[in-house]
């Protein structure tokens, strides 16, 4: 990992969040088992999630410790288990952990120094960016495994880069490459030197003000224009006035 000035490090073994002034980075720590997601990771995953929330960072790194970004499910775990199991377990609270991060007021920037397949691409593709380096490869397996993608990422995708993304990722179930990925648009930046690159969009974001982020944040989570219109005329304009940041940017 890149040298990161932490002020306070949270772990309990599979995920790690550090912190140090206005960012946050949260770190998939299994490098043993390539950040594959298993029920445990999952649930430190939220419990980090919570404590990000809770912070004064406003933007939130998603990395993965080791060669690889996220593998996916850890499927070993239930190799044996009922489909109900699964579904109850399993999809259920990565779905619900996978929308928390989504939902989070900071932006959020997953930085893909190593590849991500299945539900790996999934959990980056619930971040509001993507910063990839140019030797990653991105997919999602799953049809060519006798399953499908199960934790929202389908919907992301096609949210984010339109059908014929979710297809060919889907449908195919072969891989992309960076410069693919980013044409078809489900990585926003490509660069060599991965971190640099997050580092720059980092001090872009940290450019506006917070409450105006939050606010977009919203806008672009509404399910059409008119429901961002109304978010617009209720909350912006009222809310950025007496928070102070629309008088103290003007005079800055």
């Amino acid at each position: 990992m890149d040298e990161f000035a932490t002020e306070y490090l949270v772990s309990d073994g599979d995920v790690r969040l550090e912190v140090a002034g206005p960012v946050a980075r949260i770190v998939l720590d299994r490098p043993a088992k390539r950040n594959a997601l298993s029920t445990h990771l999952i649930a430190e995953l939220r419990d980090r999630i919570d404590d990000v929330a809770a912070s004064d960072a406003r933007v939130v790194l998603l990395l993965g410790e080791g060669p690889v970004f996220c593998a996916g499910a850890d499927t070993v775990e239930f190799a044996d288990a009922c489909a109900e199991l699964v579904r109850g377990r399993w999809t259920r609270l990565g779905q619900q952990v996978f929308r928390a991060l989504a939902e989070l007021p900071q932006t959020t920037v997953a930085v893909l120094a190593g590849s991500a397949f299945g539900g790996g691409l999934e959990l980056a593709m619930h971040c509001d960016f993507r910063v990839a380096a140019g030797s990653v490869v991105l997919g999602l397996p799953e049809a060519t495994l006798g399953t499908t993608p199960g934790w929202s990422g389908l919907s992301k995708i096609s949210e984010i880069a339109g059908l014929g993304a979710a297809r060919r990722l889907a449908l195919t179930g072969q891989p992309v490459n960076a410069e693919d990925a980013f044409r078809i648009g489900i990585v926003d930046v490509v660069d060599a030197d991965v971190h640099a690159a997050a580092d720059e969009l980092v001090q872009s974001l940290l450019n506006t003000t917070p409450a105006a982020q939050s606010i977009l944040k919203r806008i672009l989570a509404s399910a059409s224009p008119a429901d961002a219109a109304t978010l617009i005329d209720s909350l912006a304009g009222g809310y950025l006035t007496a928070s102070g940041e629309t008088k103290s940017r003007r005079n800055s």
